[in-house]
């Protein structure tokens, strides 16, 4: 598993709020996720709707697995033989006064998940989300 945080100034329905709105991710991060659009007009960011994500170096459909006001997950397909169920979490702060911690995992499995290790084929993900966090921070922060 894959795992970073950062504490952000500002309550979680103002971060999930941002991190919603996919259109905007362009003007605000230039890192591992590239774009990501819901596949569905009628409720794109239901419970079973697809996603499309072009991410640094890759380009998959994922499920929604989960999107409440905590959690927004994905369940990525098969690659390699990896799956991925990636998760971003938006809780209250206990660091940070009215602040969120925002969190982001990447749970893997399958026969040769256990390359996907931080310190091993991890460490670009790894890279990656924490850039992403950092953005979020301080798009957040600068509203």
């Amino acid at each position: 598993m894959i795992s970073t945080s950062v504490e952000i100034g500002s309550p979680p329905e103002v971060v999930r709020k941002v991190f919603l709105d996919f259109s905007t991710h362009q003007e605000w991060h230039d890192g591992i996720f590239k774009k990501l659009t819901p596949l569905s007009e009628n409720d794109p960011l239901a419970v079973g709707t697809p996603i499309h994500c072009s991410l640094e170096g890759m380009e998959f459909e994922a499920m929604i697995t989960e999107n409440s006001p905590t959690c927004f997950q994905w369940q990525g397909p098969p690659v390699m033989g990896i799956t991925g169920l990636h998760s971003f979490l938006f809780e209250p702060s206990k660091v940070v006064k009215g602040g969120t911690t925002f969190t982001q995992k990447e749970e893997f499995s399958g026969a040769i998940s256990f390359l996907m290790q931080p310190w091993l084929l991890g460490s670009k993900l790894n890279a990656g989300f924490q850039k992403f966090n950092a953005d979020l921070k301080v798009r957040v922060e600068g509203l």
